[in-house]
């Protein structure tokens, strides 16, 4: 009896055993991820940032040709904000359209839906994005020769724009690559209570246009009830350009034929001296061989 007791035990801990180990070696189901981000530049460009990944464990892969459906605060087809699908790397813009301006006008906060299309199950969320209506706005003062850039960030709350406080931004000069380089020795700024950030303006030696102009941008990124905001201004606190007509006068290699280096026309005269020279040579010597032959 207890024998039989034994092997039950022993015949059941090698199931469980088992079943852990066949656990184990089954591959992780991949986990699909939607992330969405909104974009408002200069207070009148609007659009969604939409990426699409495969989480594998710790793996992330982008989902290319991935349809989805966007749309605002409901998922009816009157609120359609577009129909997009991703690209090879997972990511594709949607522009919010003037024909949702009313419902964008009848309230201060709003949610982004995303439904994925082709899945079996369009009235899934895969992800939503609730946003705040704000904007940001962007000034210069010159107080006693001091330079500084100053910019106010603001939402709509109950039908008034109201300042909002410990925003973090940068402030400074948009570069190429639509970075910031920023204008001061912090790295980003944060507005206070009246919801203004101001910035020390530094760097009095970047070069501009032919006009000295510049562009200054105030940034905010992935604020988690603001989303992305970004306004440019041009100033005219760069060194002009000024336009380099030496450059083709000097004799280099890259210059027209007229202002070819010294050293190369030595060698080429040269060359073409020792070879006529050789040529002449050898005619003259063969004038000598017919009249000695004569």
């Amino acid at each position: 009896m207890k024998t039989s007791k034994f092997l039950v035990l022993i015949v059941s801990f090698l199931i469980a055993f088992h079943s852990a180990v066949n656990a184990q070696d089954e591959p992780a189901k991949p986990k699909q991820v939607v992330t969405l981000r909104y974009f408002n530049e200069n207070n009148s460009f609007q659009y969604l940032l939409l990426q699409s990944w495969s989480k594998t464990g710790k793996k992330l892969e982008p989902v290319a040709n991935k349809a989805f459906q966007v749309y605002l605060d409901s998922n009816s087809s009157a609120n359609l904000v577009g129909k997009v699908q991703t690209d090879n790397e997972g990511k594709v813009k949607a522009l919010i359209p003037a024909g949702l301006k009313s419902v964008w006008d009848s309230a201060s906060t709003h949610t982004f839906l995303v439904m994925a299309e082709g899945s079996g199950k369009e009235d899934e969320t895969a992800t939503e994005f609730t946003i705040t209506k704000s904007k940001i706005t962007i000034d210069t003062t010159n107080q006693d020769g001091v330079r500084s850039i100053a910019a106010s960030v603001m939402k709509f709350d109950q039908g008034n724009w109201v300042p909002v406080a410990n925003v973090e931004m940068k402030l400074g000069v948009l570069r190429m690559d639509k970075s910031i380089l920023s204008g001061g020795d912090e790295a980003t700024y944060t507005t206070d209570s009246t919801g203004i950030a101001t910035a020390e303006f530094k760097k009095d030696s970047l070069p501009g246009d032919s006009k000295g102009n510049i562009i200054l941008a105030a940034s905010v990124e992935d604020n988690d009830e603001l989303g992305n905001l970004l306004i440019e201004k041009p100033v005219n606190w760069g060194v002009p350009l000024k336009e380099d007509k030496s450059f083709f006068d000097q004799r280099a290699l890259w210059t027209t034929r007229f202002k070819t280096p010294y050293w190369l026309l030595i060698i080429a005269y040269s060359i073409s001296i020792g070879v006529w020279s050789t040529i002449l040579y050898l005619v003259f010597q063969l004038f000598r061989i017919k009249k000695l032959g004569t």
